[in-house]
């Protein structure tokens, strides 16, 4: 009941307007999407089962900055979003990935992803002192990826206003990317049938801009791959209703 309240919560701040019954169609369908993920991710990971074709929707942006100094990704949670890493191993396989992965209670699935997914080059680490461990991925050429549709235990963040919304977000790809002279670019995952889609958006430049500036982009960017993939969109905390 607590991911359906929330996730309620938050339909109902992307559309104010919408009748109960449309608002509950959103949610059963979105639980539904997490769960069938779910399970695509872990026969996967456990037995190597991928009966689906893969996609790149803008595969020349990817080819143009995987090839030098990899990228700040930013994403948010939707589809098969776990098998984005497949999808990269398959067409970059020695290209180095890093993303942080918010371990909110001891039964979290943290210890099981970290161990499957090295085997694809995706190092999955714990928020709180992941920096010494991203440092030596981004110094040596490769990428992160932040999800930042979540309501994070992070020290450095901005309020920013999202679906008409005060938020708290965090300027972790802001500060990565000014750090390690990395371009900042929007991904996300949808599944269409038997196909698993990673849709790549244009980078969000950071020179000449200020800070204000870029996490606008930032946050637009957000707002843009929610309304897309909202029927496959599974965050269920309150990222839509914090208290600021």
């Amino acid at each position: 009941m607590f991911y359906i309240k929330n996730r309620f919560k938050n339909i109902s701040v992307i559309y104010p307007g919408m009748s109960f019954i449309k608002i509950m169609y959103f949610v059963i369908v979105g639980r539904i999407n997490f769960f069938v993920s779910r399970l695509k991710t872990l026969l996967y990971l456990f037995f190597g089962f991928f009966p689906y074709k893969t996609k790149i929707n803008g595969k020349r942006i990817l080819d143009e900055f995987m090839s030098k100094n990899g990228a700040v990704f930013i994403s948010v949670h939707s589809g098969s979003y776990p098998l984005a890493g497949k999808i990269f191993y398959d067409n970059y396989p020695g290209h180095k990935i890093i993303t942080p992965f918010y371990k909110f209670n001891k039964y979290s699935a943290y210890g099981i992803y970290k161990k499957l997914f090295k085997k694809i080059n995706i190092n999955i680490v714990q928020l709180g002192g992941a920096m010494k461990e991203i440092q030596p991925v981004l110094t040596s050429g490769g990428s992160v990826c932040l999800f930042l549709d979540a309501v994070l235990p992070v020290k450095n963040w901005v309020k920013v206003k999202i679906f008409n919304k005060d938020i708290s977000l965090s300027t972790g790809p802001l500060w990565l990317s000014k750090k390690f002279s990395k371009p900042v670019i929007p991904i996300y995952v949808q599944d269409k049938g038997h196909e698993i889609i990673l849709n790549v958006l244009p980078e969000i430049k950071i020179v000449g801009k200020n800070n204000d500036l870029i996490m606008k982009e930032i946050t637009n960017s957000i707002e843009k791959m929610i309304l897309l993939t909202i029927k496959q969109w599974h965050i269920a905390d309150n990222f839509l209703f914090q208290d600021l």
